[in-house]
């Protein structure tokens, strides 16, 4: 029987946060979906441990998905990496950070 894992998405964008966490709620892979519009907290969730995936917007007021990216390299045991975002140019970076995937908005 497959790891059903749990998830946190962030994103500012509220309409974009809700869309990701209704998708991702629906896959019998998912046991757990959490979500927030700030960076800071993220990383609060993100220091409690338990989250196996992270969806990250790239650009965020504050800590971008790009920072969190960075601090989440010093975790011990680091979520894998997805980035949601709406700008092409921070592949190449992303991937660098080893990401697991990098998806453009809007996500369907």
């Amino acid at each position: 029987m497959p790891v059903a894992l749990h998830a946190l998405v962030v994103d500012d964008e509220q309409p974009v946060l809700d869309e990701l966490v209704w998708l991702l709620e629906r896959d019998d892979r998912i046991a757990s979906v959490r979500g927030t519009r700030s960076g800071a907290d993220a990383l609060r969730l993100l220091e409690q441990g338990g989250i196996d995936l992270v969806f990250l917007d790239v650009a965020m007021p504050g800590l971008s998905g790009l920072d969190i990216a960075r601090l989440l390299g010093r975790f011990r045991a680091a979520p894998r990496i997805v980035f949601v975002t709406a700008h092409e140019a921070h592949a190449v970076e992303a991937f660098e950070m080893n990401a697991a995937d990098y998806l453009l908005k809007p996500i369907r």
